[in-house]
């Protein structure tokens, strides 16, 4: 593997005491306890994008202000521009990708995206322009007021079994007309769609759109007995889940893909964020579809927690899977059984900026975030554990059903 070379110079490591924010030290959830360590200053960068490279090499900041660490965030040296994107994906064998966000539209009525490629480890990068073929894809207004051509990338993206590629974009299909709630409806935001798309060629091509989420989410059926049970709803949807009108402000959008232990695909988006300032808007739940074939068709999103933008999806040995979000405050969201439920939220911080994360270890991972100083803000790396409790011993078990059975208690099962 070739390896970057970094400027000289260690930059001193600053250190913020967990102790000392008044936020959670640990969380226990299901036989396992999540423990929040030290905050290391990451200097001199004021953006918090991270992007970790397979070797293990971690880059954060954007543009000439960026900071590189090779021991897992503990130090950080100054070093060349990283990939810069949200959309980057490691392909393996040298092959670094980073994705421009935006679509333009061809002549022809598919997209133009920018993006770099570099086969050398990010030594070197050569810029590419790939086809996205989306066509129901309309103009997408933005909350700036700007109208942009097509759909946008943000930053979920996988390799799937066999190299094909699959990632997350937002956006509106010609014909949306759902307003964002809460917004001017001068500005003519719509609420937004996410959809996956594919790419076979390592990103030089993509399309076979399939629909994420829209409008729709899993919700309550109709309370048994109700004058419409077996008419509006079938008898077998009475008093269970079926689909009902998503509650969102935003629609979907910002979503980040991850592969879950037992292969389904999950995909985290979301619904609001334009809360602060002096009109308060509460925010708008974080929500989750998953995949049982690779991205072809998708579960309703379900809400897993009241708020978040930007998610981002790490997933740690164990089978627990780490979603971290902001907005408002820094926080982090678990599941230990393959995205179904999620426990343990625990705040670490107060900004409203984006998290970005890296999975360290089996039982490690660091969440990049903005912590307000002064009359500005710097870049903090924040360390988590991810311990599970130890599978009781034999002789243990043993005794655990003993008791259990004088107890008069039935004993486990086998």
């Amino acid at each position: 593997m070739k390896a970057l070379t970094l400027l000289v110079g260690l930059v001193a490591v600053v250190c913020l005491s967990a102790a000392d924010d008044g936020y959670p030290l640990a969380v226990s959830f299901d036989g396992i306890t999540v423990t929040r360590g030290p905050s290391v200053l990451v200097p001199g960068v004021k953006s918090a994008l991270a992007f970790r490279f397979s070797d293990g090499r971690i880059v954060v900041g954007q543009g000439a202000g960026t900071r590189w660490s090779a021991d897992g965030g503990k130090t950080w040296v100054p070093g060349p521009p990283g990939p810069g994107e949200k959309v980057a994906i490691d392909l393996g064998h040298d092959e670094i990708l980073s994705i421009d966000s935006k679509s333009q539209r061809r002549p022809d009525g598919r997209f133009t995206l920018k993006l770099r490629r570099s086969l050398d480890d990010w030594q070197s990068q050569q810029a590419e322009q790939a086809v996205l073929d989306l066509p129901e894809a309309g103009p997408t207004s933005l909350g700036g007021g700007d109208v942009v051509d097509g759909f946008l990338f943000h930053h979920g993206i996988l390799q799937l079994p066999g190299g094909r590629l699959i990632a997350t974009m937002y956006g509106n299909y010609r014909g949306d007309s759902i307003l964002c709630d809460g917004y001017p409806p001068e500005l003519g935001q719509r609420k937004y769609r996410t959809v996956v798309v594919f790419s076979d060629d390592r990103g030089r091509t993509w399309g076979h759109p399939v629909l994420v989420a829209y409008d729709r989410m899993l919700g309550r059926g109709i309370p048994e007995g109700h004058p419409l049970a077996g008419r509006s709803l079938p008898n077998e949807q009475t008093e269970t889940l079926t689909a009902v009108p998503a509650v969102t402000q935003e629609g979907f959008r910002e979503a980040d893909l991850a592969r879950a232990p037992n292969g389904d695909l999950l995909c985290v988006m979301r619904s609001g964020g334009r809360n602060g300032g002096a009109a308060v808007l509460f925010p708008t739940p974080l929500y989750c579809a998953r995949s049982h074939d690779l991205g072809q068709t998708w579960t309703l999103p379900a809400q897993i927690a009241d708020r978040g933008v930007c998610p981002a999806l790490g997933v740690l040995g164990d089978g627990v899977i780490v979603c971290t979000y902001s907005r408002p405050g820094n926080w982090v969201i678990f599941s230990a059984d393959n995205g179904l439920t999620w426990k343990g939220a625990m705040q670490f911080g107060s900004s409203g900026a984006y998290d970005y994360l890296a999975v360290l270890a089996p039982d490690t991972f660091i969440v990049f975030h903005e912590v307000p100083e002064g009359p500005g803000k710097s870049v903090y790396a924040t360390f988590f554990q991810v311990k599970a409790a130890a599978a009781p011993k034999d002789a243990d078990l043993g005794n655990a059903r003993g008791r259990n059975a004088a107890s008069g208690k039935a004993a486990d099962p086998e």
